[in-house]
This record gives structure tokens, C-alpha cells and sequence, in this order.
């Protein structure tokens, strides 16, 4: 009948409780079918040089997971490996995801609605199957077990095609053993290079105002003397060679050039050097250098 497979998201190290009640309905479905249930979950590992043949125990923190999903009634355990950072989206880990996809070939793919990943791999999964999607179903029956959606929608063991579901509710799960057959899957790629994961690091606490000078600006003498007049008629502080990515919160912040930062809270922005756009409060598109002096001049510093 096929494979029935279950994404299982990691929190923590452990699956999570949404990714277990798909994994209850997937063991009573599975069971019902006679097919073989599998668990596949993506996961952060440098490169070994090993290519599928990579040992599980060379997989760091696979060993919680792998006791829990057993227990839960998972037949085998795929870990689709990637250096890419792990996030819920499809640019982080679509291309290890589809990897275990295409290793496969599942007839029924179960995710928990409420898992972190549902949302954005979900329907992108069935899209890549060819298969129908139902949002939020529950497994109904004994000996032979359906998925029913909250529309009227059905998944059974008759139907043809294959199929992508949101598990919301599900039987209460079957116990399984300790012994799981894990099946390491080295997969090539990563992150979709064209998308930047944003951290989750707070934003540094600048107050007041802040006179942010791009690489390309902090590199011309010119432009540091006028951001240095400029945050001196302001009572600001001048900011350069900031890590790509860096969030902070001041009150004003004065953009010279295009710096790689983000501005977090309700800070303010007016750009120097650079047109305005969404969120800019105001811009001066001049020559750099000039733009500082005649906004310090304007403010009164001489």
C-alpha cells in the first residue's frame, strides 16, 4: 500500500506535541493500510565527507528523537542532513525535504497543523507530489481507519493518488519499542541562497541617535568628518562596521550610504546618499559628504 510518511518538526531537540499527534494518526493509518510508517525530520549537520554512508551516531542529538518516535509507533526514522540553518520555511529546508521526498516516494504525507513547519511545507509538499491537501483532519475508524478533513474531505485506503495532510486530532497512539531503524540521508545543497534567514538575537538597545555609516561611506574620510560633525550637532553616536544583519533600536537613525543593519522597534529613518522608500521618514539623495554638512550646518552646529 505504499509509504505513509510524517514530517516531524524538532523543539528543543524533541519532536513536537502537534508533530506526535500526526505520527498517532500516521501508526493507526498505517497499520489499517499495511503499509510501513515513516518518521523524517531535517537536521542541522556539518559536512563529513561521508555522503550517505554518514554513521547515525556521527548525527548529533538524534538520540532523544529517535527513543521518543519509536515509542510512538514510527517503523523507520529518516534524517535528511543539511548545513543549512533549520527553519520553518521552505528556502531553509525545501531542498533536504524534498531530498527525503524523492527517497520515498510516500503515498501519505502527515504533518501536525499546529506544527511549526505545517503552514509553509504543508502545501508546498503537495504541490511537489502532485497531491491533494487536506487541512485539518483527524483519523476516524478501528479496522480500517480514513483521515476525514473538517470540509468533508477523505483520505482511505481505496482512494487513488497520493495526498498531504494536516493532522488537528488523531486516535490515541499505539505503543511502539525502542529499536527504530534509522536511515541517515545526506542530502546535497542547502538554504535557498537567495533568501536570508534573520536570527532571532534581540536588537541591541541604542538610544537615542544614531549616525550609521555603510562600508563604501566609512571607507571615504570626507563622509566620516560630515557623520562626525553631523552626530555632534545631534548629541548622536556614529556607528560603522556593523555585522550584516545587526538590529538595533534607537530613536533616529541617520543611514549613510545603504549599512547593513536593521532597525528594530519604532525607530525612525532618514536616509543620506540614498533614495527614501517604505519606512524612510525622509531622505537626502545628494553627494553624501555635502548632505552631512549642510544637514549640520542646517541644525546649527557652526
Amino acid at each position: 500500500m505504499g509509504v505513509v510518511l510524517v514530517h516531524i518538526d524538532l523543539e528543543a531537540g524533541r519532536p513536537h506535541a502537534s508533530s506526535l499527534t500526526a505520527l498517532a494518526a500516521g501508526r493507526a493509518i498505517a497499520s489499517s493500510w499495511g503499509a510501513s510508517l515513516y518518521a523524517a525530520f531535517v537536521m542541522q549537520a556539518p559536512a563529513t565527507g561521508d555522503g550517505p554512508r554518514v554513521m547515525t551516531a556521527k548525527i548529533p542529538g538524534i538520540t532523544k528523537a529517535q527513543k521518543v518516535l519509536a515509542r510512538a509507533g514510527a517503523d523507520k526514522l529518516v534524517v535528511a542532513l543539511t548545513p543549512a540553518p533549520i527553519d520553518a520555511l521552505w528556502a531553509a529546508v525545501g531542498s533536504a525535504w524534498q531530498g527525503v521526498l524523492d527517497h520515498l516516494r510516500p503515498r501519505l504525507v502527515l504533518f501536525g497543523a499546529d506544527a511549526p513547519s505545517a503552514i509553509e511545507l504543508g502545501p508546498r509538499t503537495g504541490a511537489r507530489i502532485g497531491a491533494r491537501l487536506l487541512s485539518r483532519a483527524q483519523a476516524v475508524g478501528s479496522d480500517f481507519v480514513e483521515l476525514r478533513d473538517r470540509d468533508g474531505g477523505y483520505v482511505r485506503a481505496t482512494d487513488g493518488g497520493a495526498a498531504v495532510v494536516l493532522v488537528g486530532t488523531a486516535q490515541k497512539a499505539q505503543a511502539g519499542t525502542d529499536d527504530i531503524h534509522v536511515i541517515p540521508l545526506a542530502v546535497p545543497g542547502g538554504a535557498d541562497p537567495r533568501i536570508e534567514i534573520a536570527g532571532s538575537a534581540p536588537a541591541e538597545q541604542v538610544t537615542g541617535t544614531v549616525v550609521a555609516l555603510s562600508d563604501d561611506a566609512a571607507a571615504d574620510p570626507e563622509i566620516v568628518a560630515g557623520a562626525k560633525r553631523l552626530a555632534t550637532a545631534l548629541g548622536a553616536q556614529v556607528m560603522s562596521g556593523v555585522p550584516r544583519g545587526t538590529a538595533i533600536a534607537p530613536d533616529l537613525c541617520i543611514a549613510v550610504g545603504a549599512p547593513a543593519i536593521d532597525l528594530a522597534g519604532s525607530a525612525s529613518l532618514v536616509r543620506i546618499g540614498t533614495a527614501g522608500g517604505k519606512g524612510v521618514d525622509g531622505a537626502l539623495t545628494g553627494p553624501p559628504a555635502a548632505s552631512l554638512v549642510e544637514l549640520a550646518r542646517a541644525l546649527g552646529d557652526a
